[in-house]
């Protein structure tokens, strides 16, 4: 199968434009986070998955070029359907900037998330302090093995 430069050379484009503005929206999303506010955050998720939507529907596309060629549906295949085609040295270094901003984009992604997790297990604690609960303490049993207690202690009576 002979390669069409120009249409794999518009898909990168695409993509790349629209990591850029993934990444962008997941710095936004990140300020949002450290300073606890939840306002933006609704639109941001809604456009980071309109790019998402965009993104996969571009993966889907590059897998369906690989199968066509009879090779590996990855980014290997992808770099080896490259070098099979003589595509020029251009192309093939913003390939590899595309799949570098695709691992930037996860790790900022995998940043968000912990702080989110972080805000939760927070708020979480909070709200057992305000309902008068506290975590159950970790003992040893006879056996050294952990332990979770299910009693509830009272931090206060009125």
């Amino acid at each position: 199968m002979s390669l069409n430069i120009a249409l794999i050379a518009d898909m990168i484009t695409q993509d790349a434009a629209a990591l850029a503005q993934l990444k962008e929206l997941l710095a936004r999303e990140r300020i949002q986070l450290e300073q606890r506010k939840t306002d933006e955050l609704t639109h941001i998720i809604e456009q980071k998955a309109i790019l998402l939507d965009q993104l996969n529907s571009s993966a889907k596309q590059r897998q369906e070029v690989l199968k066509a060629s009879d090779l590996p549906t990855n980014a290997a295949g992808w770099d080896m359907l490259l070098e099979a085609n003589s595509a020029p040295e251009a192309l093939r270094t913003r390939w590899q900037q595309l799949t570098q901003s695709f691992v930037e984009c996860q790790e900022m992604n995998d940043i968000n998330g912990k702080m989110i997790s972080r805000s939760q297990q927070t708020l979480s604690q909070l709200l057992n302090l305000l309902r008068g609960k506290t975590p159950s303490p970790s003992l040893y049993n006879a056996h050294g093995a952990k332990a979770q207690t299910t009693a509830s202690y009272t931090l206060a009576k009125a």
